[in-house]
């Protein structure tokens, strides 16, 4: 085949083809993001692109995936091959949205009690005659300045000592000598430097967030965000893990796009700080199981077959360089524990900065994405489990769903005479599709002006110019196309209630049956964490029914709680400590395997509006 180039549009992104490669393949391989929830399999039709010139034929199970669109001239980029140079437009809804990104965070105070130190130390030059000599003047000097020296167990790497007396000869006998807690030398420089840097990094399925911190003052220096790059490669845990069953080469591939976003998001922060990334000693990373083991290049092909048990669930300490190459030669990463196949080391960090383990009422904490980690805490016990919730709540598996960026539908009101709705979109521009909290707050209208019914179904009875016949069936009108971004009518359907019957039963179900374990019928508090949570209005979901045992003035966001529990383990060895003892103190409820779930699940498929009560 002669070289041929692939353009997308409107990336401006010149490719080169490659036989036999499929153009999502050929995005993925160029940085071009293109959706791909079902992981390339042809089966979530996200990747739909508009292509000119020459490329394999459409076969008919790709023409019944696109539907109307293969009319239009649609194909789906991950069963496309281009057999010459062609050009790629990628539509709105098939590109990887720049998201909101949720990165703020519950807040408390701490004792400060880093695991990395700066000593300052002053060798007399005249002291310095042999390179031995000044291994010894060093010891000696930070016994002195640490005064509880033999505490300490000092090692001197002999690289760092290289080169030394001719560095040290021209700042005049002053060093800086970083080490751990635990005496180990990272780095030995010229000069005073007491800088001391450190990243709380959160590894979401969806997004990944660095908070670049001052290991002295436990400032925030700057934080930066961005879309989780293996999203392209497939939207949920489960698609990623299928991948890397299926393709065992792309395990590496997506551990070293997220080391390659982390290391590009430390140097962002780094320069919006005005510092040196060299500073960088050490890094803190939390993320649920599956993300855990692939950023340690770990199978997760056991987190999705029973009885879903992770390779390792321990924390882990490792070399730093390898995936934030700007920091310092010596600097490591501390990873948080994990409990279960499903519930990770970002709900620990969650219980840990929530202080979920300190309780004295019964406490509910939630992160609820396409998968939902719940935790129940008393003050004698710590129950979690986890849900298969799907991806409704982020947007997917919704006919104009979308997640949480510029154009999507947050906030709906519906008047209860004309059913006419009135859109919050975020951004303020036209809509683009509905996000997961948008979703939410739409149904619950519905539900309360009675087009939708307690069963889930639309009431036929109800019938407008709101409420129609579509080409699947009844659907709700949100907007016409004059009015959106897309210039097609944007619509609720029938199967895109049954979706978000669907997640909100899974909750209402595993927070049923953690109540009953603990013999609880009522819940003080309930602490809604991570981005859909933070975003979802407390009285819309309890007007579908989504919690049981609670009230509306019991709950409350608390933003990225599984950011802020990594900023507490790394600012403090003994919440590190303590982070373990919480994974080893929580207990896993398995509801795969529950012998009440389904019957609870079934329970919990009313959208009644129960008025916060079960």
């Amino acid at each position: 085949m002669p070289e041929e180039f692939i353009l997308f549009q409107p990336m401006g992104r010149r490719v080169a083809a490659e036989e036999n490669l499929s153009l999502l393949e050929l995005a993925q391989q160029n940085g071009v993001g293109i959706e791909a929830t079902c992981g390339g399999k042809g089966r979530c039709g996200n990747c739909k692109v508009l292509v000119q010139g020459k490329v394999s034929l459409l076969d008919k199970e790709e023409a019944d995936s696109l539907g109307p669109d293969a009319d239009k001239g649609y194909r789906l980029a991950c069963q496309t091959t281009a057999l010459e140079g062609a050009s790629v437009w990628v539509p709105e809804n098939s590109r990887v949205h720049r998201q909101v990104i949720l990165t703020t965070g519950y807040e408390h105070d701490m004792n400060l009690d880093p695991e990395i130190c700066v000593w300052e130390l002053s060798i007399p030059l005249e002291d310095m005659e042999k390179n031995n000599q000044l291994r010894e003047l060093i010891l000696a000097q930070l016994n002195r300045v640490a005064q509880n020296g033999s505490d300490f167990q000092w090692s001197l790497p002999s690289a760092l000592m290289q080169g030394l007396n001719e560095r040290l000869d021209k700042s005049a006998g002053k060093l800086s000598v970083v080490t751990t807690m635990s005496g180990h030398c990272l780095e030995i420089s010229p000069g005073w430097d007491s800088s001391c840097l450190g990243v709380a990094v959160d590894l979401g399925t969806t997004t990944i967030v660095v908070y670049l911190m001052d290991l002295k003052t436990g400032r925030v220096l700057s934080v930066k965000a961005e879309m989780n790059p293996q999203v392209s490669y497939g939207e949920d845990v489960i698609s990623r893990i299928a991948l890397c069953r299926d393709r065992p080469d792309r395990l590496e591939k997506l551990g070293r796009v997220v080391y390659e976003c982390i290391n590009a998001l430390a140097q962002d922060a780094c320069m919006e700080a005005g510092v040196h990334p060299g500073r960088i000693f050490e890094a803190v990373v939390v993320g649920n199981t599956a993300m855990h083991h692939i950023f340690l290049q770990l199978d997760p092909a056991g987190l999705a077959r029973a009885p879903y048990i992770p390779e390792t669930s321990d924390s882990i300490e490792i070399s730093a360089r390898s995936i934030i190459p700007v920091s310092a030669s010596g600097a490591q990463i501390h990873m948080l524990p994990v409990k279960a196949g499903f519930v990770g080391a970002d709900t620990v960090a969650a219980v840990l900065s929530l202080d979920g383990d300190q309780v004295t009422e019964p406490t509910l904490i939630l992160d609820l994405g396409t998968n939902g980690e719940i935790v129940l805490a008393t003050p004698q016990r710590i129950l979690c489990c986890s849900c298969a919730v799907g991806p409704a709540f982020e947007g997917g598996h919704i006919k104009w769903g979308m997640r949480g960026a510029p154009g999507a539908v947050d906030q709906v009101s519906v008047s209860p005479d004309s059913l006419e709705p009135a859109l919050r979109v975020i951004g303020d521009g036209p809509a683009l599709g509905i996000c997961g909290s948008g979703l939410v707050s739409l149904v619950s209208e519905l539900v309360k002006v009675g087009v939708v019914t307690a069963s889930g179904g639309f009431d036929e009875s109800r019938c407008s110019t709101h409420l129609r016949w579509g080409t699947d069936g009844l659907e709700y009108l949100l907007a016409t196309k004059e009015n959106t971004g897309t210039g097609q009518d944007l619509v609720l359907t029938h199967q895109d209630l049954s979706h978000l019957q669907l997640a909100k039963a899974a909750i209402h179900a595993g927070i049923s049956l953690l109540l009953e374990e603990l013999d609880i019928t009522r819940l003080e508090k309930v602490l809604l964490a991570g981005a859909f949570g933070n975003y979802l209005d407390p009285v819309s979901a309890c007007g579908i029914n989504m919690f049981p045992g609670v009230t509306v003035e019991n709950i409350t966001s608390v933003g990225n709680a599984a950011g802020a529990g990594a900023i507490t383990a790394l600012l403090s060895r003994s919440q590190r400590k303590r982070a373990q003892t919480i994974a080893s103190r929580m207990e896993y409820l398995e509801l795969a395997s529950h012998p009440k779930f389904n019957e609870a699940f079934v329970k919990a498929m009313a959208f009644s509006e129960q008025g916060g009560k079960t």
